[in-house]
């Protein structure tokens, strides 16, 4: 009933507002009169007031639920647009960062007093307090000598026996030690040394002179010290080198430090694996990333006089598909052909040295020391 009175009032208001522009006379001045026109004739018509009350609170309602609605999409979507604003902005801003060091290091400037110029911007990057090699841990490699004991008579009373260490290879002046590294197929392995024909320095410097290494060292792709850190005498090696064939190259980032102590005549040596911004991991080279190396050097007398001993300890994982047992009998064979090549090379060295006149010793400290 309400709607047909309703239509019957809208029909009538139609009528009139025709026969008032039949007779040339305007019947609403604006549309601000056709709105108060139909307001009061609401307001005049009970039904018609009724339903338009009915109408306000129905879309008063609906205005209610679409603002809701409205606000928690907007909210929604501002959400997602920050998010996607952090994210982006936090991806240009790394990329942004590696293009600049790369390409300024790389195009602009090829040496600064003989080092590329991402050197630098590495070591702002590289965090030496976290990463350095402490002085525990070379008085930790120093400890070391007590496992050295070559008398026969003494052998079988060796602490590394007592540590469960095995015994794979003996000889007058060579022994070769490991121990399974827990939780993996590897060992870790000693060998301990002694040789009477060469000086401490020259054994010691064909490890830590790299130039000379490139010459000796047939596996050796590339070579270089790429950070140190002043303070500690810590540096950065980064080292390629050949793996027998089909496999790849080995690539190692490690950092290592020397100690010299002319007091104790020790010469201390210690390497392990790192991770350094100006070499990430790459396709081309397999990175070993588990590598330590430890060598202590005593010598008899001095480290220009002939004769020294030394124990090495060394574990790494090559990331090689070997399997278990023939990479362990090559390590086996393989550590003491090493030191074989290390004494060797030594030996030349000494030997293409000898007569000329040279130091008289090597200085206390950190610094690498150079057979001259």
């Amino acid at each position: 009933m309400v709607f047909k009175g309703l239509l019957s009032s809208a029909r009538v208001f139609c009528k009139q507002s025709l026969e008032a522009q039949g007779r040339n006379r305007p019947f609403f001045r604006d549309e601000f009169s056709v709105v108060w026109d139909v307001s009061a004739r609401i307001c005049r018509n009970p039904a018609l007031r009724r339903v338009a009350l009915c109408c306000n609170e129905k879309l008063n309602i609906l205005g209610e639920g679409f603002a809701k609605q409205c606000n928690a999409l907007v909210a929604l979507r501002v959400r997602r647009t920050a998010q996607i604003l952090y994210l982006y902005n936090r991806l240009y801003n790394e990329k942004t960062l590696k293009f600049v060091v790369s390409t300024f290091g790389q195009q602009f400037l090829h040496n600064v007093k003989g080092r590329p110029l991402n050197f630098l911007f590495g070591a702002c990057l590289f965090s030496w307090v976290n990463e350095k090699v402490t002085d525990s841990e070379l008085d930790e490699c120093a400890s070391d000598l007590h496992y050295i004991q070559f008398d026969p008579a003494r052998r079988r009373d060796s602490s590394l026996a007592s540590e469960k260490w095995e015994q794979i290879i003996e000889r007058e002046h060579l022994q070769v030690w490991r121990k399974p590294v827990p939780d993996s197929y590897r060992y870790e392995y000693k060998v301990c040394g002694r040789y009477f024909d060469i000086p401490p320095r020259a054994f010691f410097s064909i490890q830590t002179d790299l130039e000379y290494r490139k010459q000796w060292d047939r596996l050796v792709i590339k070579l270089d010290r790429v950070d140190r850190d002043e303070e500690s005498g810590s540096e950065v090696i980064h080292w390629i080198m050949h793996y027998p064939y089909p496999m790849y190259a080995r690539e190692y980032v490690f950092l290592r430090r020397i100690r010299i102590d002319s007091e104790s005549k020790t010469m201390v040596l210690v390497s392990r694996a790192t991770h350094h911004p100006e070499f990430p991991e790459n396709k081309k080279y397999v990175r070993v990333n588990t590598y330590n190396s430890k060598m202590v050097i005593k010598a008899h007398n001095g480290f220009d006089e002939n004769g020294f001993d030394y124990i090495l300890t060394y574990s790494d994982d090559p990331q090689s598909a070997i399997p278990s047992g023939a990479y362990n009998w090559m390590a086996s064979t393989g550590v003491p052909d090493f030191v074989d090549k290390l004494h060797l090379a030594a030996k030349k060295l000494h030997e293409s040295k000898h007569g000329k006149r040279g130091r008289t010793g090597i200085a206390d400290g950190n610094d690498v020391p150079c057979y001259s």
